[in-house]
């Protein structure tokens, strides 16, 4: 047996360093060596962003809340609509789908036609990439070139509907069980037009109504894109196009785009239009020009 315990008296020899080598010298007591770490210089546009940000934000807490009461009503529609798609997979007709388009199509009066068919007309490719490039090029020369590029955006709804159309390729209305118009062979499920001019009409109402005062130019356009909103479910329906039920998912999977575009929308338009301090100087050309007017109305009268 070895024993390897030391023998009293014996003093023990220190341990020799290895040649090469620095031997450093702590003590149990000594506090640990402080570390500075190189402060990060942030760059003037980013510290003034994430100023305006912090300005313009709310409490964590209300975020938090206000964010899990929107989530919850997001997800209780975005259910409503997978449910809804999956039963138009299986299914042929919904429950009043053939009852309402044939009362809708008794109507055969031929204004009521000419108006269904211009509303409808307006949603088709050759007409809305125009009419969407055009509003964005008048809105951006108009200096409102965040609301610009927002109205581009409202074309995104079309991909949306596009990737639906395909996985659940509900088959549309035929002549052997309405009347139809205008033969198109694509998916039925959801309606596309529907989707585009929920969003795109819907944008244009919230922007005429919260980016100008009241009058009768802006109360018109008001007027006429909630018509047109109102009537294209109705119309592609009484065309043959849908059935009520391909209408009911397009207000709802648009609806659903829309509050997406919105929400992204209005935390740009917050921080671009801090409610306290100023905006950072990136952000000042994607700024509405009310904000300049306003600013030189007040040096006046600060001169005077």
């Amino acid at each position: 047996m070895f024993n390897f315990s030391r023998k009293p008296g014996k003093k023990t020899q220190p341990e020799q360093p290895t040649p090469g080598t620095t031997t450093i010298k702590t003590r149990p007591s000594d506090p640990l060596p402080q570390v500075r770490l190189p402060e990060v210089q942030m760059p003037p546009v980013m510290t003034e962003a994430q100023k305006a940000a912090a300005q313009s934000s709310v409490s964590g807490r209300r975020a938090v809340s206000r964010g899990t009461m929107f989530m919850a009503f997001y997800l209780w529609i975005l259910s409503g609509a997978v449910i809804l798609s999956l039963i138009a997979q299986r299914t042929q007709f919904f429950p009043g789908d053939m009852s309402i388009t044939s009362r809708l199509q008794k109507y055969r009066n031929p204004w009521l036609r000419r108006f269904f068919f211009g509303v409808s007309e307006i949603g088709f490719v050759q007409y809305a990439l125009p009419q969407t490039l055009g509003i964005a090029g008048i809105f951006w020369a108009l200096r409102f070139r965040l609301e610009a590029i927002f109205i581009l955006l409202t074309s995104s709804a079309t991909l949306l509907n596009a990737i639906v159309k395909r996985v659940i390729k509900r088959p549309r209305p035929t002549q052997e069980l309405v009347t139809v118009v205008k033969v198109i062979n694509e998916p039925s499920f959801p309606s596309g037009h529907v989707m585009y001019y929920t969003n795109f009409y819907g944008l244009l109402i919230y922007l005429l109504a919260t980016n100008w005062r009241s009058g009768r130019i802006r109360n018109l356009l008001i007027g006429i894109c909630t018509t047109l909103i109102a009537c294209i479910g109705p119309s592609r329906v009484y065309l043959g196009a849908h059935w009520p039920s391909d209408v009911a998912a397009g207000y709802i999977y648009g609806g659903l785009w829309f509050s997406g575009v919105m929400a992204l929308y209005l935390r740009v338009k917050a921080w671009l239009h801090p409610s306290k301090g100023k905006a950072p100087e990136a952000a000042k050309p994607l700024q509405q020009p009310g904000d300049d007017t306003d600013k030189e109305i007040k040096e006046e009268s600060e001169r005077d």
